[in-house]
């Protein structure tokens, strides 16, 4: 009898809670995801070519929001005298954001000769620095591609919890957003952004709110039709309702 009533218990507080259950239409489409596919074959083209002569080996895109994406590591860069690979997916993301959006976003086009997310006295970081102090965001996401064999799906990398400033109301409200699209497996400071001279880092000590985000690998080399373009499809709708639920 105990054991029925405690059955009785759980049945009706499981039926209550799925009452308050919102569910959201979806909103990415399969021209979304065609369309990001068709720029990461760009990126990948260019990724360790060097710029044309007279041309940086990197873009900004203004934009109306006030969130700034960057993608400091979209094409290969050179750290100590080798080439890194990029973070395969992070450019075609950020455009994918732009376009969609209109949030402003800065990217790498070709090979960095100097790679920004470890030292500062390069071209990319000066301009970052001037497009923060002209636009004033409210907050910034570095965009960054973990191993796929990494035991999480996101990462934010948060300088040990104080990258953010007082915007913690945001990163909460993101991490909120990505459980809701199914990215339940998150983890904090893995890749804290403490080390180095990160992007994360360069904006902190300028006062401007900002994470480094670590993305799953498997979220970001969509095909057309593999189980990978689904989970692309539900990062960028992911960060297509933190932006539309954040400030403008």
């Amino acid at each position: 009898m105990r054991y029925f009533h405690t059955l009785l218990v759980t049945f009706f507080s499981f039926a209550i809670h799925a009452q308050n259950v919102f569910i959201q239409k979806a909103i990415v489409t399969v021209e979304n995801i065609d369309s990001f596919i068709v720029f990461d074959k760009i990126f990948e083209k260019n990724e360790t070519r060097p710029a044309p002569p007279n041309k940086a080996s990197f873009e900004f895109k203004n934009g109306t929001r006030k969130i700034l994406f960057v993608a400091g590591h979209a094409t290969a860069h050179r750290r100590e005298g080798d080439v890194k690979s990029a973070d395969a997916g992070t450019g075609a993301l950020a455009l994918m954001l732009n376009k969609l959006l209109n949030v402003p976003v800065l990217y790498t086009t070709f090979l960095s000769e100097s790679d920004p997310n470890f030292e500062d006295n390069n071209a990319f970081k000066d301009s970052l620095a001037k497009i923060v102090l002209k636009l004033k965001p409210i907050f910034v996401i570095d965009l960054h591609t973990s191993n796929a064999s990494r035991p999480y799906e996101i990462d934010f990398g948060t300088m040990n919890g104080i990258s953010f400033l007082k915007r913690k109301d945001l990163l909460d409200k993101l991490k909120v957003i990505f459980k809701n699209e199914g990215f339940i497996n998150q983890s904090q400071d893995f890749f804290s952004a403490s080390e180095n001279k990160t992007i994360t880092k360069f904006l902190h000590k300028r006062n401007v709110p900002c994470i480094q985000l670590e993305i799953n690998a498997n979220s970001l080399t969509a095909d057309k039709g593999n189980l990978q373009a689904q989970r692309t499809a539900q990062l960028l709708q992911a960060l297509i309702r933190f932006v539309n639920a954040s400030p403008s």
